[in-house]
């Protein structure tokens, strides 16, 4: 993704060796509405909020607090149990739109990353639609 090595690394505590893992996660809005991205989905799932995920290496596993139906461009019925998965890198390459709003959710969910938990991390960013992802759930 030609980007830079930071040199990041943390640690639960003063006894812990410092890792590479996540801080702040964020992504940096765009210009286009929520309802702009919406008219752009035929068949869908809107993915809401945040339960946890998790990465192993490349691959990656993401459960949404709520989900819903997308049909011809309209949100629809709920669906239960939405979880998205599949390649780190391949799926950021199949972000095709970017919302101009952005919300940040300070530090309720935590890295466990090496045995080392809760570390408090935030994330946050806009509405964002994916054009290919796995996804799972009734």
């Amino acid at each position: 993704m030609n980007e830079k090595p930071t040199g990041n690394a943390r640690a639960i505590s003063y006894g812990s060796e410092p890792i590479v893992r996540m801080t702040n996660t964020y992504m940096e809005s765009r210009d286009q509405t929520f309802e702009e991205m919406l008219a752009g989905v035929d068949d869908g799932i809107y993915a809401k909020g945040s339960l946890g995920g998790q990465t192993n290496t490349e691959m990656f596993t993401f459960s949404a607090e709520e989900a819903y139906k997308i049909k011809d461009g309209k949100i629809c019925e709920q669906v239960r149990d939405v979880v998205l998965t599949g390649n780190v890198f391949e799926t950021l390459m199949n972000i095709d739109a970017i919302g101009n709003d952005r919300i940040l959710f300070g530090g309720l969910g935590g890295c466990g990353k090496g045995g080392q938990s809760p570390l408090r991390v935030s994330d946050g960013g806009p509405h964002t639609r994916i054009k290919d992802v796995t996804i799972g759930g009734r």
